[in-house]
């Protein structure tokens, strides 16, 4: 299996990055496709996030805040 460690990947216009191998994030499966990012986790959010002003955010299924935790919501979170 190929190992890559980023921080950002921003292809440049015209360019393109496939993944050939599965990839996962903490542990986590992730899938890429045309339209973006399938991502799977578990269903407790276990850090506290920002949702930053401007950025639409969505999760899906059950959600659980983790003890001592915050979800802080500046920008839109809608869990379908």
């Amino acid at each position: 299996m190929t190992r890559i460690i980023v921080q950002n990947l921003r292809p440049r216009t015209g360019d393109t990055i496939d993944f050939k191998d599965p990839w996962s994030v903490n542990s986590d499966p992730q899938w890429l496709d045309k339209y973006g990012v399938i991502k799977t986790n578990s269903d407790t959010i276990d850090d506290s996030p920002t949702i930053p002003s401007g950025t639409n955010a969505f999760s899906a299924g059950t959600i659980t805040i983790g003890a001592g935790q915050t979800v802080t919501v500046q920008g839109d979170w809608r869990i379908i």
